[in-house]
């Protein structure tokens, strides 16, 4: 490897593990990650915890029928759980799946969002589990990986929407997120996991004429109850586990402030009336209260009722405002960041994302998904702007594995650095650029870029990237599939 460029990695590796997606120093002394477990209501959803440094447990996919406030949908679901067990771990855990596949078609599981290695018994999208087999999928989390909410789904080719709408998808928390705000430490905290299935046509009476073909949850539940009390602030992460849409969330009559989105902390709230949240993409809430009721949680734009009850606010359940006053919570502060506009980029690439007339094929470069093609090789070290053009006007979404990435323009305007995502949406018939830091070691294999309506990913919108140390001059290696036993 080149001085420079060994230099240059060491360099970048450290800027982004201290400043970009870890705690930054802080002028108040901050708490060893590692500290047990946060406080979080899960909302019913049942948890399974890391024990001396292992989460070692086994998921079973299966279908099942799913109910939901009297309609009811065929889906399937990890362990019986629509919404999934809720994976919790520290930085430096070791996580062992055994995924048993009862499903009638190739499975496998996508962490996504974290920052794992993607070979052999990793986060690795080449592996398929067919029906009746069982597959044991075992990865470190790095002990500098940030804090934060990720999630864990069904990444199988051709499969994904499907299986995601069914419900084979379910909440992973890398513990630590609030502590790297002084103020929010003991901030009440509370998990939503969001999920729909859609069809054109459905055959439940109550699915098809009151809820219009679509089931919408929080936590596999029509009618979320949640309490607090006046003045308080509590911080709400939430997890959108749609396939294909984006969902608008409002709280009419109470505060919504952004502090986070993808599982990592912004760099200032931003204040909301109300929150767009993208298929696959999470986001970090501070919700308040002024004064005491009953306030209805609300999803905008989903047709609901018939007749004159007709409406397109769907409503997902409710908060009840009750008891004595609290004391009003202080700002958080937030952690320091790098902007990597500041960095040379070692790369500009342009992707470019396409579909033809009739919607049934969808492309990343005029190419439909092939998994013994590597469509582009990175290596080690670089960070590259890239530029990702929608010719269509359909709605597109892009998301890399392994990484996040700085949004810098959208259709040629400049953004504030707002902090770092992995999923953004790519206007219709415009552009997006973006910096991607490929500078973690532990990516360094092959992955996927795609686009994240998993429909449209399906259908060929996705491609291969491999990221190799430096000096490596071989051809594009060979996709490697470890074979299920």
């Amino acid at each position: 490897m080149p001085r420079h460029r060994s230099r240059k990695l060491c360099l970048v590796s450290a800027l982004l593990c201290t400043a970009a997606l870890a705690p930054a120093p802080q002028p108040r002394a901050m708490p060893p990650m590692r500290l047990g477990y946060e406080d979080i209501d899960l909302g019913g959803l049942p948890d399974i915890r890391a024990v001396n440094g292992v989460l070692e447990t086994t998921l079973v996919a299966a279908p099942q029928t799913v109910s939901l406030d009297g309609a009811s949908f065929p889906g399937a679901a990890f362990n019986g759980v629509y919404a999934g067990p809720v994976l919790r771990l520290h930085a430096g855990d070791l996580l062992r799946i055994h995924l048993v596949n009862h499903m009638p078609d190739n499975i496998n599981l996508h962490f996504h969002g974290l920052r794992v290695r993607p070979t052999g018994h990793g986060d690795n999208m080449h592996v398929q589990i067919p029906p009746g087999e069982t597959y044991l999928y075992e990865l470190r989390i790095p002990p500098n990986h940030p804090p934060g909410l990720f999630w864990y789904h069904d990444h199988a080719h051709n499969a994904a929407e499907p299986h995601v709408m069914a419900g084979l998808s379910g909440a992973l928390l890398i513990e630590g997120f609030a502590r790297q705000f002084q103020t929010l430490g003991a901030t009440p905290q509370k998990l939503l996991v969001l999920k729909d299935w859609v069809r054109p046509r459905c055959d439940d009476p109550v699915l098809r004429t009151q809820l219009h073909c679509h089931a919408l949850s929080i936590n596999g539940q029509a009618a979320w109850q949640v309490s607090m009390r006046p003045h308080e602030t509590q911080l709400w992460r939430i997890s959108s586990q749609s396939a294909n849409l984006i969902i608008h969330l409002t709280l009419p009559g109470l505060h919504m402030r952004l502090i986070g989105s993808d599982g990592l902390p912004a760099t200032q709230g931003t204040d909301l009336t109300a929150l767009d949240i993208l298929p696959a993409s999470r986001a970090d809430v501070l919700i308040s209260a002024d004064d005491a009721g009953s306030f209805p949680i609300l999803a905008t734009h989903v047709p609901t009722g018939g007749g004159t009850s007709f409406t397109t606010n769907r409503a997902l359940g409710t908060v009840h405002v009750t008891g004595p006053d609290a004391a009003r919570a202080e700002a958080p502060v937030f952690p320091r960041q790098t902007d990597l506009r500041q960095f040379h980029p070692d790369a500009l690439r342009t992707i470019t994302f396409a579909e033809n007339a009739d919607a049934t094929i969808f492309t990343v470069d005029g190419k439909t998904f092939d998994p013994e093609r590597v469509d582009l090789r990175v290596p080690l070290g670089h960070i590259e702007t890239w530029t990702i053009r929608n010719t269509t006007n359909d709605f597109h979404e892009f998301h890399i594995h392994q990484l996040g990435f700085q949004v810098i323009e959208i259709n040629g305007v400049a953004q504030d650095f707002a902090g770092y995502v992995d999923d953004v949406t790519v206007p219709e018939m415009g552009s997006i650029k973006v910096i991607i830091p490929f500078t973690d070691p532990n990516i360094v294999g092959h992955f996927m870029y795609h686009c994240h309506v998993l429909k449209h990913e399906d259908h060929g919108m996705m491609a291969n990237i491999e990221v190799f140390w430096p000096g490596d001059r071989r051809g594009a290696a060979p996709v490697c599939r470890p074979r299920a036993p």
